[in-house]
């Protein structure tokens, strides 16, 4: 049997191929690859080497689905275009897939083309994520650099407005950018303008704070707060 973590490869000019619209024998050729010995195991003394299996026309008919008439006829044609050799004895058959060594080759090459696609592809995926980053550190209105912040990194500040807010509301400024980062990435909403909305939100948040013991509600106030932002 086959190992389970390995895998065959097809050339695409299997599509040209002599029994390519030749069902049962494609079928069969398959399904021989797919059983053949990755590496060289012993059977009732004799040893099946890699590229080979040991099966016979009634398991193949079995398990495929196909007259026993049709599977002799489809490893007839593999035999006649030298795709396998098979030695028969008298309790069962050993098929030898020619050229298997250079179909396994070919899929190893893959595996390694593979990881070598997938690498390239994180550094792609983490470049163009830096990259992304970068250019959110944009120019407002005012020509100001506006640097990105939060958690998700969606919370857009000039410097000096995050020195106002730090200044004006030293100890819970960063916890309403948290906020308004996790509110924008959850929703995908915006506004036009985020420092505005923090301002909003810190003054209604924050003084009833100094006056009351009771909280706003920042789950009401960012309901309400959706009404006049601006969405992207």
């Amino acid at each position: 049997m086959p190992e389970k973590s390995t895998f065959i490869k097809l050339n695409r000019k299997i599509l040209k191929w002599r029994w390519y619209q030749d069902a049962n024998t494609f079928r069969v050729f398959v399904h021989l690859l797919l059983l053949a010995n990755v590496t060289d195991r012993d059977f009732e003394q004799v040893t099946i080497r890699r590229g080979q299996l040991v099966t016979s026309v009634a398991h193949l008919s079995r398990d495929l689905k196909i007259s026993v008439k049709s599977i002799r006829t489809a490893l007839e044609h593999l035999k006649s275009t030298n795709e396998v050799a098979i030695k028969t004895t008298s309790k069962y058959s050993i098929i030898t897939i020619n050229n298997y060594n250079e179909y396994q080759k070919a899929a190893s090459t893959l595996a390694n083309e593979g990881q070598t696609t997938g690498k390239r592809g994180a550094n792609e995926g983490q470049q163009y994520k830096n990259d992304k980053e970068c250019k959110r550190m944009v120019k407002n209105e005012r020509g100001a650099t506006l640097a990105p912040l939060g958690r998700f990194k969606n919370v857009l500040l000039t410097q000096i407005e995050l020195d106002e807010l730090k200044t004006k509301y030293p100890d819970d400024y960063q916890g309403k950018i948290e906020r308004l980062s996790r509110y924008l990435e959850n929703t995908g909403k915006n506004y036009r303008n985020h420092f505005s909305k923090l301002l909003d939100w810190l003054e209604q948040d924050v003084k009833p704070k100094q006056h009351s013991s009771s909280s706003y509600d920042i789950d009401e106030l960012e309901k309400f707060n959706t009404l006049d932002g601006f969405e992207a």
